[in-house]
């Protein structure tokens, strides 16, 4: 476990605050009161059933599966691990509980479905990728191993979470597999974005995806990113990727959320860059966090292949709750 001491300055940190390298800026106050009218401007539907799928198998050694449970919520399977992403469980993806976006539908996995929790990656610190409630549950039912990114170790201990490392972009975890006699290692990425939990301390944390390596797999997880030269390096130093998780939604308009946010379209470029055998859509579908409609990114990622010619079979939204094996 790393011992961290004092964070060191770098292209990404000056000292006090974290920032993107190359250049996405930030908005003003008065483009947060324009947003917040626009985003009002495409109705969601109050409520979406989800088919129901068989629960997930306790353990897989041979291969990998994964659900999709919820936005960007995801429970790999794969060397005999369970490794779950940017667990959000809550009603609402906001600082308090009665008001903010509101989910509108269950999770695809019920919380007392999910097989014993190994590893949780918590790419950072926005509501809707750290739900600290769904992070203590899992501490009190698992005891998981928590890697994060810089800055948000504090948080997670100080909620009880016993395991937590915290890591700056391309450092490495080493996960020991049980009678196994290869580990997963797992890398800290780079991503394009922001991080804050209340008024003052915005970009106090880092930000990041994850690449979770095995002796015979590459996954990538995207966190939540705007487009950028990042995803070419990821491959260039750690090889093409055999399954990506790519967030597709939450990107209209695009004036304000285009450094923060892909859209499907440039969602499709990042799987061009990353080389990724195959891509799932994720960050859509649950939380109204933006002004496109529910459907948009589906369809936007459909578009989006056919542009690029990547194939619908090779980049897809899945359905939530299912069961997919690679």
């Amino acid at each position: 476990m790393f011992k961290r001491g004092k964070i060191q300055i770098s292209d990404h940190f000056n000292g006090k605050k974290f920032f993107n390298p190359g250049g996405a800026s930030d908005h003003s106050f008065k483009d947060f009161i324009k947003i917040a009218k626009e985003i009002q401007r495409a109705p969601w539907p109050k409520w979406v059933d989800l088919d129901l799928f068989p629960k997930p198998k306790d353990r897989v050694v041979e291969g990998l599966e994964y659900s999709i449970v919820n936005h960007s919520t995801i429970l790999i399977q794969t060397e005999g691990l369970n490794i779950l992403t940017d667990p959000v469980y809550a009603e609402r993806v906001s600082p308090v509980t009665f008001a903010g976006p509101k989910r509108v539908h269950r999770p695809g996995i019920a919380f007392n479905d999910l097989p014993a929790i190994d590893v949780v990656l918590v790419s950072h610190n926005h509501y809707d990728h750290l739900d600290i409630k769904t992070l203590i549950q899992l501490e009190k039912k698992f005891k998981p191993l928590f890697l994060t990114s810089l800055g948000n170790e504090k948080l997670l201990r100080k909620n009880g979470l016993s395991q937590v490392e915290e890591f700056d972009w391309w450092e490495t975890s080493t996960v020991a597999v049980a009678n196994n006699k290869s580990n997963l290692r797992i890398h800290f990425v780079p991503a394009q974005h922001f991080s804050s939990r209340g008024l003052h301390d915005r970009n106090r944390t880092l930000w990041g995806g994850f690449v979770i390596e095995s002796k015979t797999e590459k996954i990538y997880f995207g966190g939540d990113t705007g487009y950028g030269t990042f995803f070419k390096e990821v491959s260039e130093r750690l090889g093409a990727m055999t399954l990506s998780f790519i967030p597709i939604g939450a990107y209209e308009p695009r004036w304000f959320m285009k450094p923060v946010h892909m859209n499907p379209e440039d969602a499709v470029l990042a799987h061009v860059d990353l080389k990724s055998k195959k891509s799932v859509g994720i960050h859509f579908g649950c939380f109204k966090l933006t002004s496109e409609a529910i459907h948009d990114p589906i369809e936007h990622l459909k578009q989006g292949c056919q542009k690029y010619g990547v194939s619908s079979d090779d980049f897809y939204a899945p359905e939530f709750g299912r069961v997919y094996r690679l």
